[in-house]
């Protein structure tokens, strides 16, 4: 009897998950296969209705496929820190430097501390050397906070004694250069002192000090300024909401919360709410760095530095700030870095998945099996029926736990594909031995791994529902900021956020600060009105019948806000001056026709005003005239009207401006 050889064909179709039309990474290769070659037992648990999470981890575990041998034990070099590597980035920085091209020097000697090996403590000759060098582009290119940062670094990881007083020299000129002139004689009085241990023969030793001592006499005896620690590590400064909610303090107390049935958790105003009110600022327990900005923006706070730190483990993590560095490090990083080469493969479509495993990684094992009671049930309605002195916070797992999954909306395959790829984490973990001890032996499951693999399954569940992308605006160097365009970077979930409903023309905009998120109201908002969120594209972008069925596919609930109800027109479609509003919309009567014209012309030189300080790139003062601009505009018509939404969009853009992440690029390079 022949063997029978199986092939992609014999995997029903119905168990596999739609998106895996277009393969990309290894992941939903190993998806096809295991199908494919286990169809027989998949088929069973599907007719048997299994879609308890264990029991289709231990089903799949059992798998040859699952095991993924040949992808987490492949080793990736290029990937991998190499001393040898740093040294000729750093040698061809030096090329560069001396030609001063600063930039391209920059770039290479970045790339140098990022292949630097070094201890977890940052210890590491190479290291030392290559953010020395890079810490004298720094200074050329007048970045002295940042150069002054690599110079702390650079001793920290081993900087040579014999060359130590170049860097006190250089320390002692930056912060020459930000008035620091206290601390910059001390580390030009330092610097003398390093001299003695330098490879120069006695008469270039005595006429270096003779130099440094000229120096410290030029300098003014008065300070003008003081660089703390907080200044060189940057730290990020969030609004503050004036008077915050006393049970959910991520919200104002403008919002109030409620629940009913069939509509979940929502929020509405508990008094008049004016444009650009701070709503809402909320810190996320949870963020993932999408993979195509790994490398580039910090992974911990998803900003973008010109001289990033590197990650002590692996090469394709960077941070902005010590700050970062540290609390990475002291989290989810080092657990992560032991298999971050196999995640850059996976080619998944479903990138908010990814915040399931950090939710885990954030936290040692001992902390779930602590409070494994705490997460054997799920209560949508958490945070409402709270006693008056409870709190519900971004940093309590119950609240991020509790958010809505839809879990019984879910199909069989999309069930059978969520446990797959939670395996997979789990193999990963298994990888990094974050199970220590309590890690199995052979490709079964144990209990500990179970409730890790389930909890993430539901996770998955809940960041699908709940996840937003953080963004940054870019635009061109030379290009005002109006041209820029928000990109996202990575995602996040906000477990007080979330609470608010969607609407297609929603009552508030977000601005992404580093990973958090400030909410701002985007027109007035009437006590006892919804307070709502947009989590997908607004009804300006996206015409009615393409939305609505991407909100039912991903979200599980058919939209029937106001646009949706009435069948708003996309932008281009909707009336673009006044003579294109129909009298229905209009908001006066003939006798008010005299005063019309008046108005009208009030909102054309409010438009104008608004438009010159733009293009001055005034962004606050423009962000004073919005409110002037949409009461006149009220006065007038109602929305829909492309004056409505060219006043959200560009408010929009001003609140980016003002507190958002951003940043401005040199494509010609």
């Amino acid at each position: 009897m022949e063997e029978e050889v199986h092939s992609e064909n014999d995997c029903p179709a119905d168990i596999l998950n739609e998106e895996l039309g277009d393969v990309s990474g290894f992941l939903d290769v190993v998806y096809r296969e295991m199908c494919a070659n286990n169809g027989r037992e998949m088929v069973d648990m599907q007719t048997q209705g299994g879609t308890d999470s264990k029991e289709l981890l231990r089903l799949m575990a059992k798998f040859p496929e699952t095991g993924f041998v040949q992808y987490l034990k492949a080793e990736a070099p290029v990937l991998r820190k190499n001393g040898k590597r740093s040294q000729q980035l750093r040698e061809q920085g030096n090329k560069a430097y001396t030609a001063k091209k600063n930039e391209q020097a920059l770039q290479l000697y970045t790339d140098s501390v990022r292949f630097a090996p070094c201890t977890l403590e940052g210890k590491g000759e190479e290291l030392s050397l290559a953010l020395a060098n890079r810490s004298a582009v720094l200074f050329q290119m007048k970045q002295f906070r940042l150069a002054l940062q690599d110079i702390e670094l650079s001793f920290l990881a081993g900087y040579p004694q014999d060359m130590a007083y170049k860097l006190h020299e250089r320390k002692g000129k930056c912060l020459k250069e930000m008035k620091d002139y206290y601390d910059a004689a001390l580390s030009i009085k330092e610097c003398i002192k390093s001299v003695a241990s330098a490879k120069l023969d006695d008469d270039k030793k005595d006429k270096f000090r003779d130099n440094l001592s000229t120096f410290i006499n030029e300098l003014p005896k008065e300070n003008e300024n003081k660089v703390s620690d907080a200044e060189n590590e940057a730290s990020i400064l969030l609004p503050k909401i004036s008077n915050p909610n006393k049970q959910f303090p991520a919200f104002s107390d403008a919002i109030k919360l409620k629940s009913e049935s069939g509509r979940g958790r929502f929020g509405v105003a508990s008094r008049d709410i004016k444009l650009g009110e701070l709503l809402c600022v909320e810190k996320p327990p949870v963020f993932f760095l999408h993979e195509e900005t790994s490398g580039v923006n910090c992974s911990n706070c998803f900003r973008e530095s010109i001289a990033p730190l590197p990650s002590p483990t692996c090469t394709q993590t960077v941070f902005c700030s010590r700050i970062c560095q540290t609390e990475a490090m002291e989290t989810y990083h080092v657990v992560e870095s032991k298999f971050m080469d196999v995640l850059f493969q996976h080619g998944v479509k479903r990138k908010e998945w990814f915040l399931a495993l950090r939710a885990v990684t954030l936290k040692p094992l001992s902390f779930f099996l602590e409070n494994v009671k705490k997460y054997e049930s799920h209560n949508t309605d958490y945070g409402v029926d709270m006693q008056s002195q409870d709190l519900y916070t971004s940093e309590d797992f119950s609240c991020l736990y509790n958010l809505v999954g839809h879990r019984d909306l879910w199909e069989w395959r999309d069930h059978a594909y969520k446990a797959f790829f939670a395996l997979f984490f789990v193999r990963c973990l298994q990888k990094s031995e974050y199970f220590g001890e309590m890690q199995s032996k052979d490709c079964q499951l144990g209990p500990e791994e179970l409730m890790i693999g389930s909890l993430m399954i539901h996770l998955m569940e809940v960041a699908t529902m709940n996840s937003h992308e953080i963004g940054q605006l870019e635009a061109e160097k030379g290009q005002n900021w109006l041209l820029g365009q928000t990109k996202p970077v990575g995602c996040a979930l906000e477990p007080t956020l979330v609470l608010l409903n969607h609407a297609c023309d929603p009552t508030m905009l977000r601005v992404n600060i580093g990973t958090s998120t400030a909410c701002f109201a985007s027109r007035d908002v009437k006590k006892g009105e919804e307070i709502t969120d947009c989590y997908s594209y607004p009804f300006d972008v996206t015409k009615h019948n393409e939305r609505n069925p991407d909100l039912l596919k991903k979200y599980k609930f058919q939209c029937a806000c106001l646009p949706c109800k009435e069948k708003w027109l996309t932008f281009h479609d909707l009336p673009r001056s006044f003579n294109d509003v129909p009298n229905t919309q209009m908001n006066f009567s003939p006798e008010d026709l005299p005063q019309v014209q008046g108005k009208m012309m009030n909102v054309q030189k409010l438009g104008s005003k608004i438009n010159q300080l733009q293009q001055k790139e005034d962004f606050s003062g423009a962000m004073g005239l919005y409110g002037q601009f949409n009461a006149a505009i009220q006065q007038l018509m109602a929305p829909p009207h492309q004056f409505y939404v060219i006043a959200r969009r560009s408010y929009g853009t001003c609140l980016w401006v003002k507190y958002g992440n951003k940043i401005k690029r040199d494509i010609s390079k």
